[in-house]
């Protein structure tokens, strides 16, 4: 106690003392005053994005539940396939059905075989070689092969015949108009951050159509038209359902999905295979496929989860240096666990608000009201602006920390928007390419222009959404067509593709440097 008594003596500690009662006074009244212009920030946001009409609710922005007895994802083997039981994808009915949609994807890549062929791309108006998947398969050895017949779609769809029954159950339900998963998203229980939702049944259904593609070619090539629309009109059932689905992952692989259901139907329209009633159903299918709506909704998701991880930080502050070094491990950045618990806890709660409100109008701004008021050409370059934008915040993060969380959450957005306007032209086109078949059939030959033909439904074709005008066309020397939207540079350049120089193959459609324009046309033919 003496040596207390004279310890405390000591001039120097009376005035560490007095410093140190000092500074946390001074960090008390600035978190105080933080805490105030923060909440304020945040307030102002709130304000703004109701005056907008926009909601940061995940509910009230996911899609309302379909009935039951209209849903194609409510028959035995799909039902409740995105629920995961007991945190284990493997158990439940849900992950024995995914373990039976696993069973029918087609093989990876194989030592024993080589590289595997490549699925058809529309925008290459180049047909499948179904010669190379059959010789390929052979080699690959995990289907039971006819013999060789010489008929190489007919041999694909002898070995594609084990999954008859699968198919079986899956064409079931086709008399059911749409597709959701279940549980729906609106009813079902929810994490306490929204990016922490798995999505389990991704995976199984971009297997499933990639193996519903080449059997839908194969039955094509093979005549037997009725079993090639029945498993296209499956596929389209499966890309709306993840169309559906109100995250951007449902749409990044609703768009893959979309690519390949519309190079399959491309197939269809090459071997003009069908009747006018079968392109009619395929074309209904194909007009529910809408990226402009799923793209705004997965947005304003996207802005509703990364608020919701910011107010769950707030409550639990201590976490957010971990999800800063789990985000930046290609910067360097490490911290002692600790360490990084107590600097959280030092953390303002007022920058969570704040943090939130910066996402949140960025967001907004430069994605949600461009896409919402002006379309895709807009969005786009509102997102390479907001990319743009993004540099400049991470430099100033030293003096604007609250841009941090927009700079680590923001998404590759120009590429997202490419992603999907060039997805929705493909879907269009595969439409318009229906609508002209069926003008085939009953008429005997295409139409001289696009100008007088309508949906089965009666409505206006769609339009490019490149420029808002009619898709180029025109009828070709041999009694085809070409049809063509302008791509992202808005230039007609009447039906030309910009490909590769050295791998035709290997062209990037989706990607902004691509400047030609997109066309759906037969020129093998």
């Amino acid at each position: 106690m003496n040596f207390l008594k004279r310890l405390w003596q000591k001039r120097w500690l009376h005035s560490l003392a007095w410093t140190a009662v000092s500074l946390i006074t001074l960090y008390i009244l600035l978190c105080t005053w933080l805490n105030w212009s923060w909440g304020r920030q945040w307030a102002a946001t709130t304000a703004m994005l109701k005056t907008e009409g926009e909601t940061l609710d995940f509910r009230a922005v996911a899609n309302d539940p379909v009935p039951e007895a209209d849903n194609f994802c409510a028959i035995p083997l799909l039902k409740d396939l995105a629920l995961v039981v007991d945190n284990d994808t493997s158990k439940g009915m849900p992950g024995e059905n995914r373990k039976r949609l696993d069973a029918i994807k087609l093989p990876s890549e194989s030592k024993k075989a080589g590289t595997r062929p490549r699925l058809a791309n529309a925008s290459l108006g180049k047909a499948i070689d179904l010669k190379a998947w059959a010789e390929w398969l052979r080699k690959e050895g995990s289907l039971n092969f006819p013999d060789d017949s010489g008929n190489a779609a007919r041999d694909l769809l002898g070995a594609l015949a084990k999954d008859d029954a699968v198919v079986q159950e899956l064409a079931a339900g086709l008399n059911r108009s749409k597709a959701q998963w279940t549980p729906e998203w609106k009813t079902r229980e929810l994490p306490e951050r929204l990016f922490t939702i798995p999505f389990p049944h991704y995976t199984g259904s971009r297997n499933t159509n990639q193996t519903l593609a080449l059997r839908a070619i194969a039955a094509a090539r093979a005549s037997n038209t009725a079993k090639a629309h029945e498993t296209a009109l499956i596929m389209a059932r499966l890309v709306q359902a993840n169309l559906h689905d109100p995250f951007l992952i449902g749409m990044l692989v609703a768009a893959s999905d979309t690519a390949t259901l519309c190079s399959s139907t491309w197939e269809l329209c090459d071997a003009q295979a069908g009747t006018a009633e079968d392109f009619a159903r395929l074309e209904a299918s194909l007009t529910e496929l809408d990226f402009h709506r799923s793209a705004l909704r997965a947005l304003r998701v996207e802005m509703a989860a990364g608020v919701n991880m910011l107010k769950s930080l707030k409550r639990n502050p201590s976490s957010t240096f971990s999800l800063v070094q789990m985000t930046n491990n290609d910067d360097g950045l490490t911290t002692d666990t600790m360490l990084g618990k107590l600097a959280g806890h030092a953390i303002p709660l007022g920058f969570f608000d704040a943090s939130a409100a910066v996402l949140a109008e960025q967001e907004f701004k430069h994605l949600i009201k461009p896409l919402r008021d002006q379309g895709w050409r807009q969005a786009r370059q509102a997102a390479q602006d907001w990319e743009k934008e993004l540099v400049d915040m991470k430099e100033k993060i030293w003096t604007h920390p609250t841009n941090l969380m927009a700079c680590l959450i923001a998404p590759a957005l120009s590429k997202i928007i490419n992603k999907a306007s060039y997805t929705q032209t493909l879907a269009n086109q595969a439409v318009i390419a229906c609508v002209l078949e069926r003008h085939r059939i009953e008429k005997g030959s295409y139409p001289a222009s696009l100008d007088t033909l309508r949906l089965a439904d009666g409505k206006p074709l769609p339009l490019d959404v490149m420029n808002e005008k009619p898709m180029g066309y025109r009828k070709t020397a041999d009694g085809r067509y070409a049809l063509w939207s302008v791509g992202f540079d808005g230039k007609d350049d009447g039906g030309k593709r910009m490909l590769d120089k050295k791998m035709p193959e290997n062209t990037r459609f989706s990607d902004e440097k691509y400047l030609g324009d997109w066309v759906w046309d037969f020129p093998a033919k």
